[in-house]
């Protein structure tokens, strides 16, 4: 079981990718992505200091990152995870399943709009070239925005905050991670646990193959009319417990 959820969470992880709008307040971040992965330094004398190496990338990743606040999210794909085991892991939702609710929050992130190809080695935010870039978000967020990436384990994550320092180029995504835990174990409390577990190697890493088809997550974001709509529906509530009170 644990190995079926290190499946989904580097699934998941991986489709965070760029998006499109499909119509007024949806918006599906997409990934065809395959390649190796390498996460360390989890379980080091600074354990919420650690790194995410993708190399031999091939495919697309394309990602619309929406404005702060609350939305709802879902995620679709089929996803192959290789750790070294008898038989590769495998993660498929050819429907959307729901991932629940929850408030957005990042900050330093240039764009909203990001397209990284590294069959071509072309990256892009808004249009415009880059070669990497950083940002700070809640950890509770990026968890639902990564497509609950730890499945049941995500409810350990808590509610601090994930900082990302990260580079594109040659073939290869570095992703280095600095985080804070409340209210829970971290998102390297879990790579330790998964590192860890029985047939584990426990050797401070977690690495393999993986590949990700039509993976996507779907992000909805509640239209300014139907936010006035909940706010009457509340004041309206509110007034008729007063009459009743009255």
């Amino acid at each position: 079981m644990i190995k079926k959820q290190l499946a989904v969470a580097i699934g998941a992880a991986l489709t965070f990718g760029a998006a499109n709008v499909a119509n007024a307040g949806v918006f599906t971040s997409t990934a065809n992505l395959s390649g190796n992965f390498n996460i360390s330094g989890f379980a080091d004398a600074n354990p919420n200091t650690y790194q995410i190496q993708l190399t031999g990338l091939t495919g697309l990743v394309d990602l619309y990152v929406p404005s702060t606040g609350l939305v709802s999210a879902e995620r679709q794909g089929t996803v192959t995870v290789d750790y070294g085991g008898a038989v590769p892991l495998v993660s498929s939702t050819p429907s959307w399943i729901s991932l629940g609710t929850g408030a957005i929050t990042t900050s330093g992130l240039t764009g909203t709009h990001f397209v990284y190809d590294f069959t071509s080695n072309t990256f892009t935010s808004d249009g415009s070239a880059v070669s990497g870039g950083s940002f700070t978000g809640s950890a509770s967020a990026l968890n639902l925005l990564l497509g609950n990436m730890f499945g049941p384990l995500g409810a350990t994550i808590g509610t601090g905050s994930v900082s990302v320092v990260h580079s594109l180029g040659g073939g290869n995504w570095t992703i280095d991670v600095t985080e804070t835990d409340v209210g829970g174990t971290g998102f390297s409390g879990i790579f330790a646990a998964l590192d860890a577990a029985p047939g584990s190697l426990t050797d401070g890493k977690i690495d393999g193959t993986f590949s990700i088809v039509n993976g996507g997550v779907r992000v909805t974001v509640p239209e300014p009319a139907s936010m006035a709509l909940v706010g009457l529906g509340l004041a309206g509530m509110a007034a008729l417990r007063r009459r009743k009170a009255a």
